[in-house]
């Protein structure tokens, strides 16, 4: 009896670890298929393929630092979605998308405790907030800044920091620091910090940059 539970853990090991590694041969694609992106169900396939991840981590009796990425992926598929979505005037849905994005979030500083790219994607996930809830909108855009600083003290040159800030810019109250020029000032620093930044890891996200001359193609 004890050789065939023995038999059938191992071999439920073998299963675990030809997924990990299935999963780690296709991340860096699966990383450009979601940053290059353009339609709602591009975003939810991304999610899928992520969320099945994560999933397999779960199953896992070990893990690595390098895991926080399958967390971060199915958080930005979820919140990248709602913006398409959004930009295509349907119906926001950011409490919904924002509750479960911050669950795989969670994950991420588990594994990874001062991350700069979580924090900037929480920041973003306050700013969606803070236009879907005008009662609560300056609290959210607090919360969007607090964490734009917890990023910028673990990695100021990231140029994503400079576009959520220019998100904040753009769609914040004037009495709330909203400002279109400034929102400009940030969006070009962007630009300018995008073709000097290096990734610590061709896993690390690159999004941004596409974001930001949208934007700046309509302060125009």
């Amino acid at each position: 009896m004890i050789k065939k539970l023995f038999i059938f853990f191992s071999l439920g090991m073998g299963v675990y670890s030809f997924a990990q590694t299935s999963y780690e041969k296709t991340l860096p694609a699966q990383i450009t298929k979601l940053e290059s992106a353009k339609k709602t169900g591009e975003f939810q396939q991304s999610t899928d393929y992520f969320t099945n991840y994560v999933y397999s981590l779960s199953r896992g009796t070990e893990t690595k630092k390098e895991d926080w990425r399958a967390y971060y992926y199915t958080a930005l598929s979820l919140v990248r979605n709602e913006i398409i979505s959004q930009r295509e005037g349907n119906a926001p849905k950011i409490d919904e998308t924002s509750a479960l994005a911050e669950k795989y979030i969670a994950g991420i500083f588990v594994k990874n405790p001062n991350n700069a790219e979580a924090n900037i994607l929480l920041s973003q996930i306050n700013l969606l907030k803070s236009l879907n809830n005008p009662t609560g909108g300056a609290a959210y855009l607090a919360k969007a800044k607090e964490y734009l600083a917890k990023a910028e003290a673990e990695d100021k040159s990231n140029p994503r920091i400079d576009v959520i800030k220019g998100e904040i810019a753009l769609n914040s109250p004037v009495k709330n620091g909203g400002d279109q020029e400034l929102a400009k000032k940030y969006f070009n620093s962007a630009l300018a910090k995008f073709k000097t930044y290096s990734k610590k890891s061709n896993l690390d996200p690159s999004w941004g940059k596409e974001d930001t001359n949208y934007y700046l193609s309509i302060l125009k």
